[in-house]
């Protein structure tokens, strides 16, 4: 009877660990199955890697980097292996506004623009602070200038000598920028409130604004693509303008699902949206008559890149996101290592149980 009891308690064992180990797999696929979206056109967005940064505000790629900047400064990335990306060093200057060019930094803090070598990304050096200017929410670099807006002015930067930046014009409005984009001799200047704004930079000292592009209220994101220039509107969508005529931009497309577009990036065959409410939303361009959505992948994201098949975030609840538009859809989770823990362990406990029970019945017999 003994005996009986304790087979029972044996056969309990193994069925209540099985059924663990059931429901952590349910779990597991049903958490791959929300993040990736099955859809008629065989696209999908797949999970690759992230870091842990705490919140991520603006990213830029550049060669095998990623740059974030986050709650605690600009962090750098290495993805040289998209599947395991780690971070290079954290630099504690200036504010989440900042871009990159061939491994230096432009920044900024409340007393103007700040120049950063990262060429050794282990130990980044400040190179160059100008004497005036202010904090910005995004930055640009065009050729010798850098512009940086802060909310509702524009700071533009003479930068031929790194060493020694000088803020030689500035642009005050009236709402609150953004972000902006230089196309030639002409700026646009993203304002949630006003709209888009084009602005002739032909003379940095003295920025004029040549007119509102009517239908861009909740100006936000920027990006250029060619004579295509992408507007995410936060609140409003998405809006593609025709930039042939670079002082008269018109919109040609729009794309509105509601939620919040704060990033926006693509080419002519993709645009991606990195969206807080939605996530990232994948759009075909090649359609002649309307933008669809054939893609997404849920995130909370504040900015966002794209390089060859892979996208990066900037996110609000994951800090760094590196994920991969692909044709196969890959069942993927961070967090396999627990389910395989929760089906290995359970076998490894039964096997050492029965080996054990083997060895005394047998130990029992000889004597």
């Amino acid at each position: 009877m003994k005996q009986k009891i304790k087979n029972f308690m044996i056969i309990g064992i193994i069925i209540q660990m099985l059924t663990i180990c059931s429901f952590g797999l349910y779990i597991g696929n049903e958490s791959l199955i929300v993040n990736a979206n099955t859809n008629e056109y065989n696209l999908y967005v797949n999970f690759v890697g992230e870091v842990d940064i705490g919140v991520g505000y603006k990213i830029r790629v550049e060669n095998d980097r990623a740059y974030v900047s986050s709650n605690n400064g600009i962090e750098i990335i290495d993805i040289q292996n998209p599947i395991s990306p780690s971070r290079i060093a954290t630099i504690d200057e200036g504010e989440m506004g900042f871009d990159v060019e061939d491994n230096i930094i432009f920044t900024s803090d409340t007393n103007g623009l700040i120049v950063i070598n990262a060429t050794n990304a282990n130990i980044p050096e400040i190179i160059g602070t100008s004497d005036a200017g202010n904090w910005a929410y995004n930055i640009r670099v065009n050729n010798t200038l850098v512009f940086g807006i802060a909310s509702g002015d524009m700071d533009i930067y003479d930068i031929s000598n790194l060493n020694s930046p000088v803020r030689v014009g500035q642009y005050l409005d009236t709402g609150r920028g953004n972000d902006i984009i230089i196309f030639g001799e002409t700026a646009y200047y993203a304002d949630p409130d006003e709209g888009l704004e084009v602005i002739n930079v032909t003379d940095p000292s003295d920025p004029e604004k040549i007119r509102t592009v009517s239908n861009t209220y909740g100006a936000w994101d920027l990006y250029r693509n060619n004579e295509l220039l992408y507007l995410g509107c936060h609140g409003l969508g998405f809006k593609v303008l025709d930039i042939s005529n670079p002082t008269n931009p018109v919109v040609i497309r729009q794309f509105n699902d509601g939620g919040e577009v704060y990033g926006v990036c693509g080419n002519s065959s993709y645009v991606f949206l990195g969206d807080l409410q939605e996530g990232v939303e994948v759009l075909n361009y090649t359609n002649p008559t309307q933008l669809v959505e054939v893609a997404s992948y849920v995130a909370t994201p504040h900015d966002i890149e794209y390089r060859g098949n892979y996208i990066y975030l900037a996110d609000q609840d994951n800090g760094f996101l590196l994920l991969e538009l692909s044709n196969t859809e890959v069942e993927y989770s961070n967090d396999l290592s627990l389910y395989y823990g929760l089906v290995i362990i359970p076998i490894v406990v039964m096997k050492v149980i029965i080996d054990y029970r083997k060895k005394t019945k047998e130990k029992g017999l000889n004597n």
